[in-house]
């Protein structure tokens, strides 16, 4: 048994760092060949098989991913464009839900599928969207600040619907009782990030009197797992609590130096390979749905395109600018696959219908970076 799980992590592992790599160098996110390494190794050579034991890495996955972005949201980036990024996050976020939602209504006439659909279409993946930018050489321009500030306000408003979401299902909230629990889940991030963060980074900075510097990885990784137990408790699940610990350490002094870093290798290096390889190992392609595939990747892009894109006009955004951002705000990727394996161990959706959605999102990183470029042929 021991000897199964050293070989299939040593395996996964190093065939979902190469093939990340090889898909990197061709301007595709990293994660696909992440999830085609597990693909390769286990529905189509039938070499790998996760049990329990390679299971607990998807969750492990989770709480490094969403603790790694809540790291990267910092609210100085975002202040001079708080108002124009919140308002085209939440515009971006409601008119992808509701995509999403239709979609599933349509294609299986369930309130909780279509429901838990459109909340996995909300997010923009951060990694695939840096890459876009970096690429396109718009990084650090007025119009790639903007979309650097939607994205992140785009990540709350991500967030905030699946901690929604979780409550619904596990408390049998009443459609009259949504906007009650909306306001307490509100009231939960800004007590976090308004006494939380203060508290929690001055603790930071003073922990510097330790001698073992490995501490300053050792206590805020104790505090994304205690926030993420707390709000899984909560009804809120484990990704809120470890985007909220992230978060409020995003402004400690040793976070960009020491944390961001340390965390960045352990996670990077190690958990969050295995964690898309092991995501690749359940599908299953004997059930691929792709009418449903299909209708995803459109519902994904549009939602974005209407709602982040041609919406920013009102914010005084260009023609240029528009398609720009609106094409920019459509790849998904991490968060998604993270919220989408949420929603799989909640027992909402089916393997097939996950697997399915997989395809989507993966194809939707794909496709946005050809996009781009045809944006900036026209420009």
């Amino acid at each position: 048994m021991v000897e199964q799980i050293l070989l299939a992590m040593g395996v996964m592992l190093l065939a979902a760092k190469i093939l990340g790599e090889v898909f990197e160098r061709f301007g595709i996110a990293s994660l696909v060949g992440e999830i085609a390494a597990g693909v390769i190794l286990g529905p189509v050579l039938g070499w790998i098989v996760i049990g329990d034991f390679l299971q607990g890495f998807l969750t492990f996955g989770v709480i490094f991913l969403l603790f790694i972005a809540g790291l990267e949201v910092k609210f100085e980036d975002i202040k001079k464009y708080t108002y124009k990024a919140s308002f085209l996050a939440a515009a971006g976020g409601l008119i992808s839900f509701l995509f999403g939602f239709l979609v599933g209504m349509f294609f299986f006439n369930n309130l909780l599928i279509a429901m838990a659909i459109g909340t996995v279409m909300i997010s923009t993946s951060n990694g695939a969207l840096f890459l876009l930018l970096m690429r396109s050489g718009e990084f650090n321009s007025r119009t790639g600040k903007m979309i650097i500030a939607i994205t992140i306000a785009d990540d709350i408003v991500g967030i905030l619907s699946l901690s929604f979401f979780n409550m619904y299902v596990h408390q049998n909230i009443a459609v009259s009782q949504m906007f009650t629990v909306f306001l307490v889940s509100i009231g939960f991030y800004v007590f976090i990030l308004e006494f939380g963060s203060r508290k929690i980074g001055k603790f930071l900075d003073k922990i510097n009197i330790f001698r073992d510097e490995h501490i300053l990885f050792s206590i805020p990784i104790a505090i994304a797992f205690l926030l993420a137990y707390v709000t899984n408790n909560l009804g809120l699940s484990v990704a809120t609590g470890a985007f909220l610990a992230g978060m409020a350490m995003a402004n400690s002094q040793f976070t960009e130096p020491i944390i961001t870093q340390k965390v960045n290798v352990m996670a990077k290096g190690f958990l969050v390979p295995l964690f898309y390889a092991s995501i690749g190992t359940l599908l299953i392609f004997s059930s691929l749905n792709v009418p449903l595939i299909v209708a995803i990747i459109i519902a994904a892009l549009l939602g974005k395109f209407i709602g982040c894109g041609l919406l920013s006009w009102f914010v005084g955004a260009n023609r240029d600018e528009m398609k720009l951002i609106g094409v920019s705000m459509m790849p998904r990727g991490d968060e998604n696959i993270v919220i989408l394996q949420i929603v799989l161990l909640l027992g909402v959706i089916t393997t097939a219908v996950y697997t399915s959605l997989i395809f989507a999102i993966v194809s939707t990183t794909i496709i946005a970076p050809i996009l781009v470029k045809f944006v900036y042929r026209k420009r």
